[in-house]
């Protein structure tokens, strides 16, 4: 998100979290202008910054300014850098890229952490790509019946309105929600209210 009044208009809904992309990359990415006309909301969901091999310096500057409750990691940050973060009491949602070959025990270190930051750190499984997520493409689904791990998970990549039915047979006891993007834009970092409506009334349905 980076729109003012999109932003006001999905804070009306029932969601968890919005995400700020600070990855300079990214086709969403919030500059320095956007990011001043964000300060000035009320932000009244947890607000999500997310990051890709960013300096800690770069992340701290951001979270009093935007509100930060949450910072996503979607690079190659590793766990002490992770810690750092959980330990100034932000949640931390570290993506994982899922290859059709992905093994989810090699996430074993990630979960002793999880264990000493109970509620605050979850995975985000996403597609597998080059760019570091924003694929808007699925991995197979039917991989997360190898994850046995006991850290809640966000279900990422290429998520759309016609998918409500199929996410909600899932039924890993650890899928905490979804992440919501690409297709359900009408351009970069601005999202179509109606069809997010729709979503969430068929998911809670």
């Amino acid at each position: 998100m980076r729109d003012v009044d999109n932003i006001n208009l999905l804070q009306e809904l029932d969601i968890d979290f919005m995400g700020l992309i600070k990855y300079p990359k990214s086709k969403r990415y919030v500059n320095n202008e956007q990011s001043q006309r964000i300060e000035k909301l009320t932000m009244n969901k947890g607000t999500v910054g997310v990051y890709v091999n960013a300096s800690l310096q770069e992340i701290l500057r951001d979270v009093i300014p935007l509100q930060l409750d949450a910072v996503q990691l979607h690079g190659d940050e590793d766990i002490a850098f992770a810690k750092a973060l959980l330990e100034l009491d932000l949640k931390v949602f570290k993506a994982i890229q899922i290859t059709p070959n992905f093994n989810f025990k090699n996430l074993k270190a990630w979960e002793d952490l999880a264990k000493q930051y109970l509620g605050n750190f979850f995975f985000l499984f996403d597609t597998a790509t080059k760019n570091y997520g924003g694929s808007g493409k699925q991995f197979d689904w039917a991989l997360l019946n190898s994850y046995e791990g006991e850290v809640p998970f966000l279900l990422s990549g290429g998520i759309g309105l016609q998918d409500a039915e199929t996410v909600k047979e899932l039924k890993h006891n650890m899928l905490l929600g979804v992440d919501l993007n690409s297709r359900f834009e009408t351009e970069p970092a601005v999202k179509n209210i109606e069809d997010i409506k729709q979503f969430i009334k068929k998911i809670r349905a």
